[in-house]
């Protein structure tokens, strides 16, 4: 395998993750790399933040330093305005890495944009274009076992506040049974709650290496806590590793989590509570000769399979493979699909909940169709020999708005291809003329909603004081008959522009779905648009992105919000809906609504016309 030079950078944590970025540090250069270490945590101490994040991007970019991968070991810190720093390097044409440190529990947002490869910590997290990486440890230093430890229970960490109602049970068991404990590192919260103990040491205090593996040793069992988080998690800590490695003391994990249960199985104590825990520790405490069976079948299991070394190849090979040949763009095109129709008709909610799926990325209105307002004003224009959209090139500017329109998706998707792309283009209505002649191998969600219930919502959005800004704040009644006209216009023209478009599509490129049944089985027209996007999505994938986005979810809804009832038929009850405004919407959305199937509707259910 080739060499290659990586900067390694650092997070700001002096602690986890700096364990973390030393593994590979050492890991790394092992598998063949050249490794150019940057400590964050240590630079923070000399410079101002603005120093070190340039320094960070001259190091990177300097042409003597030759780097070819910048691999940031990081959970939080290059994010918000610092995360103008990977940014900038993958500007600069150089692969940016992020191995992710702090999953479930923080997400770096727009990370597909910054990095152009990432790496995971939790399996739960592994989609979304970002690859399972568990941390790991290194192999540990060698000291001599003591035969009488200091403590029959050691907890070495941060102790939020999630973790000490645990920990003070476990304390208030050790005091009534003699037990020795001790509880090293940060706590974020009341630490006098221990101050009760005579036989619980608290040391607060950041714990360094070899302070690290002195504690290790000088206990009978150590205790690992993970901490409550709102995304699943199945993944091992550090902790684990660590632990196991050292071979000294037996551990106690929990709550139980299957990764772990699957690599270490019986040879580690496992709990789901506080009374489970206290139990896993007597049993370790009062049965010496299983204990000591369980921490060795532990060591040998972490150091033949679960040392930073295994990390680093995997990482190494994953990178130095990367830049293989890249997918054809007509396979990108494939899985990109297109939805289409017209505002105020659930298709923020739709893209959202598709976003949400692993495998499938989300562009909210990219307003790429604003390029074709010249033709759809100026048609004569493609007759006319001189002019840029000529009818003579058509070819060429068609292939090259397709080019430009992907290479712009890639650079903001850097693993597009490795998973589909849905666009969200209602408002750019000018492109469905043209969609399938530049993205002849797209897919296409025609996404129906009752012309009425659209029109009602497009009227609620112009009254005063609305969550739209550009009509909110504006003088004129929406209900004024030439007001209402010239909305119920623009419905009927977008509509209809995106019937058309869709009606242009082969049946296997299409989806027609209607939010009304999106509304009656909302799992199902998710599977609906993955399958036509090409991707199989487990269903508790499915499920877990329609609960995260139930109407009832949502804090800010009701009249003259973006979000306002989540129902069908709506408009029979809206008081924007006076005799007047039905005449208008009866007259010039009638035909629209007889077209979609919504004249003879018995119930909330709308299968696509047959004429479509």
């Amino acid at each position: 395998m080739k060499s290659a030079t990586v900067l390694l950078v650092a997070g700001s944590a002096n602690f986890s993750t700096r364990d973390v970025w030393d593994g590979y540090r050492v890991a790394l250069e092992q598998a063949g790399m050249h490794v150019i270490p940057y400590s964050t945590f240590s630079f923070l101490k000399l410079l101002s933040i603005d120093a070190v994040c340039n320094d960070i991007i001259g190091t990177a970019v300097d042409q003597a330093n030759h780097i070819d991968f910048v691999v940031f070991v990081d959970g939080l810190y290059f994010r918000g305005h610092r995360s103008r720093v990977p940014q900038s390097i993958r500007r600069a044409g150089i692969p940016t890495v992020l191995i992710a440190t702090d999953d479930p529990y923080v997400t770096i947002p727009d990370a597909e944009s910054i990095y152009t490869y990432r790496f995971t910590n939790e399996k739960e997290c592994a989609w979304e274009g970002a690859e399972y990486l568990p941390t790991a440890t290194l192999p540990p230093p060698e000291l001599s076992r003591r035969d009488q430890p200091t403590y029959d229970v050691a907890f070495l960490g941060t102790v939020f506040e999630d973790r000490a109602p645990l920990l003070v049970e476990i304390a208030e068991h050790c005091e009534r049974n003699q037990r020795r404990m001790l509880i090293a590192g940060k706590v974020l919260g009341d630490a006098t709650v221990f101050d009760r103990f005579q036989f619980a040491d608290v040391k607060i205090k950041t714990v360094d290496e070899a302070e690290k593996w002195q504690i290790y040793s000088d206990c009978h069992v150590a205790i690992n806590v993970f901490r409550e988080s709102d995304r699943p998690a199945v993944s091992p800590s550090p902790r684990i590793f660590e632990v196991t490695a050292f071979g000294h003391a037996a551990l106690v994990s929990g709550p139980r989590r299957a990764e772990v249960d699957s690599i270490y199985g019986d040879s580690i104590y496992h709990f789901d509570d506080a009374d489970s825990a206290i139990e896993s520790i007597e049993r370790a405490l009062t049965e010496p000769d299983t204990r000591g069976i369980k921490v060795q079948e532990a060591k040998q299991i972490t150091l033949q399979s679960q040392t930073y070394f295994d990390r680093a190849d995997r990482l190494s090979h994953a990178l130095l493979t990367a830049g293989g040949s890249p997918l054809e763009i007509d396979l990108i095109e494939s899985q990109t699909g297109w939805i289409i129709g017209c505002g105020r008709t659930g298709s923020t909610w739709l893209a959202e909940m598709l976003g949400d799926l692993p495998r499938i990325r989300r562009w909210h209105e990219p307003y790429f169709g604003r390029l074709f307002r010249h033709l759809q004003e100026r048609p004569e224009e493609r007759d006319r020999k001189s002019a840029f959209f000529s009818r003579q090139q058509q070819s060429i500017w068609l292939a090259g708005l397709r080019s430009m329109f992907f290479d712009v998706a890639k650079d903001r998707f850097p693993k597009l291809g490795d998973h589909a792309l849905a666009v969200k283009e209602v408002n750019t209505p000018e492109i469905y003329p043209w969609i399938h002649d530049v993205f002849p191998r797209s897919r296409l969600v025609f996404l129906a909603r009752d012309p009425f219930d659209v029109f009602d919502s497009y009227l609620d959005l112009q009254r005063s004081g609305s969550w739209n800004d550009r009509f909110g704040d504006a003088d004129g009644d929406p209900l004024d008959p030439e007001h209402a006209e010239r909305t119920a216009r623009h419905i009927h023209r977008t509509m209809t522009a995106a019937l058309n478009a869709y009606e242009s599509f082969p049946d296997n490129q299409r989806l027609w779905l209607s939010y009304e049944n999106l509304l009656d089985d909302t799992a199902g027209g998710l599977q609906q648009c993955a399958q036509i996007l090409g991707q199989a999505i487990n269903e508790k994938h499915v499920l877990r992105s329609v609960e995260k986005h139930r109407f009832e979810n949502y804090k800010r809804t009701g009249r003259l919000e973006f979000r306002r009832q989540g129902i069908a038929g709506g408009w029979r009850d809206s008081p924007n809906f006076t005799d007047a405004i039905k005449q208008t919407a009866n007259q010039m959305l009638g035909d629209l609504r007889v077209r979609l199937g919504y004249a003879f509707e018995t119930d909330h259910s709308v299968p696509e016309p047959t004429d479509a």
